[in-house]
């Protein structure tokens, strides 16, 4: 794999610990300690899945990931915009 012409990092801990990131989502969150919430959030989707027996249900369940989503999409957004704005 080739190295990305202009690479992020994250630096915390007063600059003693560096972590390249792969994109401005994944950026974002290692910034606010977020990549801890990735494996929850996995394991929550994980877990509404399991209850879908029947196609009333996965609509149902489907509506809570569509707005659960479309929450997170936002935040990130958000998020990104200021990040972009500090740096300029």
């Amino acid at each position: 794999m080739s190295k990305a012409k202009n690479p992020l990092y994250v630096v915390k801990n007063n600059g003693k610990d560096v972590e390249e990131a792969n994109s401005m989502i994944d950026l974002i969150l290692k910034k606010l300690n977020l990549d801890a919430l990735i494996p929850v959030l996995e394991a929550f989707v994980e877990a509404m899945l399991s209850q879908v027996q029947s196609y009333p249900m996965f609509i149902e369940v489907k509506k809570i990931f569509d707005q659960l989503f479309d929450q997170i999409i936002t935040i990130l957004f958000e998020l990104q915009q200021k990040f972009m704005s500090k740096k300029a």
